[in-house]
């Protein structure tokens, strides 16, 4: 599981809004240009999350969010793959028929196709992208520990 430090900024009725605390070791990183948390970063406006739970928590808590291994990249093969794989396959059958309106006609059904076939994988799989909280931190956020190699 991958796993990461957040700050919960508000509460709501089944969950909690968290948000990504930013590590004092970005600015020395020697790998800044192909890092998205620094790129994130440089945007001025943290990222926020919706995590739904049970457990009762405080604003300003900072809390441990898993998310399940591979999720990540499975969702956005999936929802990024299947309108891309869709629109090259459109393309490609209409033109078949030799007319670059039809091809452009059929690109755009397959876009559709991918998109809502992209829908439909995300609903079915939504249970499993969902990032829990592990564990409540007791202090400073650099002071955890995580091993994302479980």
């Amino acid at each position: 599981m991958n796993q990461e430090i957040v700050e919960v900024v508000e509460i709501g009725e089944g969950g909690v809004w968290v948000e990504g605390i930013q590590r004092s070791a970005c600015g020395s990183c020697s790998a800044r240009a192909g890092c998205g948390q620094h790129t994130l970063s440089k945007l001025g406006r943290p990222v926020r999350l919706w995590v739904e739970t049970h457990d009762a928590y405080s604003l300003g808590n900072q809390v441990v969010l898993a998310l399940p291994e591979g999720s990540l990249a499975f969702s956005a093969l999936s929802l990024y793959g299947l309108p891309l794989i869709g629109l090259v396959i459109g393309a490609v059958l209409g033109n078949q028929g030799g007319s670059e309106a039809q091809s452009m006609m059929a690109g755009i059904l397959g876009l559709v196709i991918g998109l809502g076939a992209a829908r439909l994988f995300a609903r079915r799989n939504k249970d499993d992208w969902q990032p829990t909280i592990v564990k409540e931190c007791s202090g400073h956020p650099q002071a955890i520990e995580i091993n994302t190699l479980d």
